[in-house]
């Protein structure tokens, strides 16, 4: 058995990769602190300030599925708790290879991502953590479809932001759609949700 020293120790370690290692998405609180107080001098995303970190982002995603929970058509087919915790495991393995933007990772980085998150989990999570990748139990749809919806939040929220950062990257709607929205068509009302956010990129 592990010391309580120990613990606290791998702990720390892990909650350092968590906050160093960033995503390919930049929030309203980043743009806000750091380029409209002009720390940063041009929209760079992939400058390190103003991209979420990877602690931020896995915070995000229990508020939105405990919010949206209550609401979905198939709830009451759903164990939330062990939605929120393939939430809390499911990236992990990005502390170690890195994050790369949804729409242009391939399945050799997918792949390595999967193997990392293997190493690092303790073998009790490994089934768990293999059911989300498969996405065939409502738990694991229901947790990509978080996973999924909330780079889209952050993207909805700061439509200027996200009108240059799409043509950075060369993005549309369509893009999105063909990407995402196989995810979400297995609940009619993540499926709104998710119809209404594409509604609302059509604006940009």
């Amino acid at each position: 058995m592990n010391s309580g020293k120990e613990l606290v120790t791998e702990l720390i370690k892990l909650q350092t990769k968590y906050t160093k290692t960033d995503r390919a998405i930049t929030t309203r609180e980043k743009y806000e602190a750091f380029y409209l107080n002009k720390f940063v001098k041009e929209l760079d995303f992939n400058n390190k300030l103003l991209r979420e970190s990877l602690i931020e982002h896995v915070g995000h995603l229990p508020i939105i599925a405990t919010f949206l929970y209550p609401h979905i058509e198939n709830r009451d087919k759903i164990d939330l708790g062990k939605t929120l915790l393939m939430l809390a495991i499911h990236d992990i393995g990005e502390t170690e290879v890195g994050d790369v933007i949804t729409y242009k990772k391939t399945k050799e980085h997918q792949n390595l991502e999967i193997a990392a998150a293997k190493n690092i989990l303790d073998e009790s999570y490994i089934d768990i953590f293999q059911e989300f990748e498969d996405v065939e139990s409502l738990e694991a749809k229901f947790a990509k479809a978080i996973d999924s919806l909330a780079p889209l939040l952050h993207e909805v929220d700061l439509p200027d932001v996200t009108a240059k950062r799409f043509k950075y990257f060369g993005f549309n709607e369509e893009t999105i759609i063909k990407k995402k929205r196989p995810l979400f068509i297995w609940d009619s009302v993540l499926l709104g949700i998710f119809d209404y956010c594409i509604e609302e990129y059509k604006k940009i």
